[in-house]
């Protein structure tokens, strides 16, 4: 039997890798897709920790919400937007922060209220923008980048726009294009008098994937390391870090940026596949299946996941829970490249 716990192989695979733009991470009660939504970034700067909730002040709870959203607190920051509707029900900030925050928990729930704050006010940037993040979460990259370009058009200095356009052309196979517009959000947020160190932190980190798509390894590692010298407290950038650590090798590194990334974001599946690999890697087989199981177990669907959970089982000689893993990574990703891959990894490992 063929081991293909080395990294090597898998790294064939990068395109699948479920980074933060990368492969599928679908909210609860969205459909299948081929997107991991980005952490969705409030249009004001959070501070570090989550401000006290103040009952009756409608403007106290979408602070907090936004602040929550931008820790990948969904749930929590979710509470925070429905009080702060209950307080004041014509709140559009309230219900586009409400439906941006949804992006990671029920993707029709987050189109419905975008829909709703577009009704309300046709040159809402924010309605379009996060609305193109919902909407590229559901694979729709059509309409997606219909949304983001009237994003662009409404409001063509809005740093978080660029990103968010960037993330649509990245999705799209458009790389080049996309590092080009995840540039000039960094740009304009550097440039602004109030740096939004978040909005910064998340276009670094998503240009360093972007980068690495391209074979770029040093500017995508400088982009990272950027993204958490900005933030040190930003979860996605330390799983993102993790997974470029584990296609080096170095699986002592990534296991402990993806623990900090766990630490930071208990709700980030990025972090638990990539510390899957390396716990696999390093023949922890039940410590590397309790992360991959955890990774879907988020409530979402994600083929590299259960490509790496089918892996760990076939490692572990469970052989009919690798054959469904792996069979469910090729219904969720059927792209020929991939889905040759896992048949060839099958027949190594004497599945049907």
């Amino acid at each position: 039997m063929v081991s293909y716990l080395d990294g090597f192989r898998l790294r064939s695979m990068g395109t699948l890798v479920i980074g933060v733009v990368v492969l599928a991470v679908v909210a609860c009660g969205g459909s299948a897709s081929s997107v991991t939504p980005a952490p969705t970034v409030p249009s004001a700067a959070p501070t570090a920790t989550p401000a006290p909730r103040v009952d009756g002040d409608a403007q106290a709870e979408v602070d907090r919400g936004d602040e929550l959203a931008y820790t990948g607190r969904y749930d929590e920051a979710l509470a925070a937007y429905n009080a702060a509707l209950e307080l004041d029900p014509d709140r559009l900030d309230a219900l586009a922060g409400r439906g941006c925050a949804e992006i990671h928990t029920d993707v029709a729930a987050a189109i419905a209220d975008l829909d709703k704050v577009i009704e309300l006010d046709p040159k809402s940037s924010d309605g379009f923008r996060c609305r193109a993040e919902a909407r590229r979460v559901t694979g729709d990259l059509d309409a997606a980048l219909a949304d983001a370009t009237k994003a662009l058009e409404l409001d063509p200095s809005n740093a978080g726009v660029h990103v968010a356009l960037g993330n649509t052309l990245d999705e799209m196979g458009r790389t080049a294009e996309a590092i080009i517009e995840y540039g000039k959000g960094i740009e304009l947020a550097s440039n602004q008098a109030d740096r939004d160190t978040g909005l910064l932190a998340n276009a670094y980190n998503q240009r360093s994937i972007a980068r690495g798509r391209l074979d770029d390894e040093a500017g995508a590692a400088s982009d990272v390391d950027k993204a958490i010298e900005l933030d040190p407290e930003y979860g996605p950038a330390y799983a993102n870090r993790a997974m470029d650590a584990f296609w080096d090798g170095d699986c002592e590194r990534a296991i402990a940026d993806a623990t900090k990334a766990i630490e930071l974001q208990p709700d980030w599946p990025t972090a638990y596949g990539a510390r899957a690999l390396c716990l696999a890697d390093a023949g922890d087989l039940d410590g590397a299946l309790a992360d991959a199981t955890r990774a879907i177990e988020l409530g979402r669907i994600d083929a590299f996941a259960y490509y790496t959970r089918g892996l760990i089982y076939a490692e572990r000689g469970e052989d009919p829970e690798a054959t469904t893993d792996l069979r469910k990574a090729i219904e969720l990703a059927p792209a020929a490249d991939f889905a040759d891959e896992i048949r060839a990894l099958m027949a190594d490992y004497g599945l049907e």
